[in-house]
């Protein structure tokens, strides 16, 4: 009796064992891509996209030259994941900040506040966006009509009064875009000695909010 009983919970003991080796397993890779992501995106911040190489890249991730190839085809399909890899967080992080906001100034505010905040941590985004348009041009592409959509949900949602109430959806996607080419322009002055500069900062997003808001019409 007791042999007859102990069968089942074996299968069921090795099952169990063997999903969380898998989950372990999976855990691992996850892991291990971001570990290269992170990498290569702090090489091209330092060097660029032309200097990044898969050499710099494992060095600075402190694993294998072969374990790159088993994440990445090449260093293009590289170049290719780490904007949106990286505009995905950062875009997190805004919407984090935003919230429930409905006031559309204070909207901008908050989300400007975020981009700096991202920018200031992360301080190789400004590198990797901007070379981005040169050696990863769908991407950037893709990320700039993907941040933009963003925006105009956003419009759509706090812009009850003020100029652009009754826009259209061209016209909301036009002024999403210079408002984020105005963003972008403002993030290239932020670095690590800018950062630390609160006045600077403070500055920076409450020249930003009155340009947004004039622009606006609020």
């Amino acid at each position: 009796m007791t042999k007859q009983g102990s069968g089942p919970k074996v299968r069921k003991v090795r099952r169990k064992t063997a999903s969380s080796v898998a989950e372990r397993r999976a855990h691992r890779q996850v892991a291990t891509r971001q570990k290269i992501l992170d990498a290569a995106a702090q090489v091209i911040g330092r060097h660029g996209y032309a200097g990044c190489s898969v050499a710099r890249i494992t060095s600075k991730a402190r694993m294998a030259h072969g374990t790159f190839y088993l994440y990445f085809k090449s260093q293009q399909q590289l170049f290719d994941t780490i904007l949106p890899t990286l505009g995905d967080d950062m875009l997190r992080s805004i919407a984090e900040a935003i919230g429930d906001e409905s006031d559309p100034i204070e909207v901008e505010r908050l989300g400007f506040t975020a981009n700096i905040a991202y920018t200031a941590a992360h301080p190789y985004m400004n590198r990797v966006l901007y070379e981005a348009q040169l050696f990863a041009p769908k991407s950037y592409s893709l990320w700039l009509e993907g941040i933009t959509d963003s925006y105009v949900r956003s419009f759509k949602r706090t812009l009850t009064s003020g100029a652009f109430a009754d826009a259209s959806d061209e016209e909301l996607h036009m002024v999403a875009r210079m408002l984020v080419n105005a963003r972008t322009a403002l993030l290239f002055r932020v670095n690590r000695k800018t950062a630390a500069d609160q006045d600077f900062i403070a500055r920076t997003i409450a020249t930003y909010v009155k340009f947004a808001s004039n622009g606006l019409g609020i």
